[in-house]
């Protein structure tokens, strides 16, 4: 059964491959499943560098006609298609035509605090200097006392649905900032 998520990336003609997986989660970690039949696989190709900056970051090198074979939960090969047939594998997933792609990092997230992207980020996309956020109530200070002020289901409820938002757009990674509460107790009530 799909998840609401899940049906709105497979009409996009996106599906993420952890949620084609319907094995129990322990019996994927000693399994090799081959993902056939996708659109395309977009990568991550850096030429053997292992790391894209500037234009490089521009360039994809979508791979048309390959499968993909996993092996304990991680990609280990990209196969073509014409070498299906050596390939043996303990479960076959038909992708039926859907584009994989990589999942999407966000490495500089404030999920948790109260109010923040309407006092500290939308007025700085609009321009507004760090002075001018702080002097209309905004900025880290104000941040740091909404978290400080905010117990731990308040935050767990300000961060629960943000979060899903993140996942509903192909984010899989999220590093959410902390260092907020400024004492050991407020961090620890801010981070578990």
């Amino acid at each position: 059964m799909l998840t609401s998520i899940q049906k709105s990336l497979q009409i996009a003609g996106i599906l993420l491959i952890f949620d084609l997986l319907t094995y129990p989660a322990i019996f994927r970690l000693f399994m090799k499943i081959l993902f056939k039949n996708p659109a395309q696989i977009i990568t991550v190709d850096t030429s053997g560098k292992n790391i894209k900056r500037g234009n490089d970051a521009n360039e994809l090198k979508p791979l048309s006609n390959h499968s993909i074979l996993t092996e304990n939960g991680i990609i280990i090969d990209f196969i073509p298609d014409s070498s299906l047939s050596k390939i043996s594998a303990d479960s076959t997933v038909n992708l039926n035509g859907l584009l994989v792609l990589p999942g999407l990092i966000d490495c500089h997230t404030h999920p948790h605090t109260p109010d923040h992207a309407r006092k500290n980020s939308l007025p700085y996309l609009k321009g507004a200097t760090y002075e001018e956020i702080a002097g209309a109530g905004g900025g880290i200070t104000s941040t740091m006392k909404a978290v400080r002020s905010s117990s731990y289901d308040e935050l767990i409820r300000l961060l629960k649905p943000r979060v899903d938002y993140f996942i509903s757009q192909g984010i899989t990674t999220l590093e959410i900032k902390s260092g907020y509460g400024l004492s050991f107790y407020d961090e620890i009530n801010f981070c578990r």
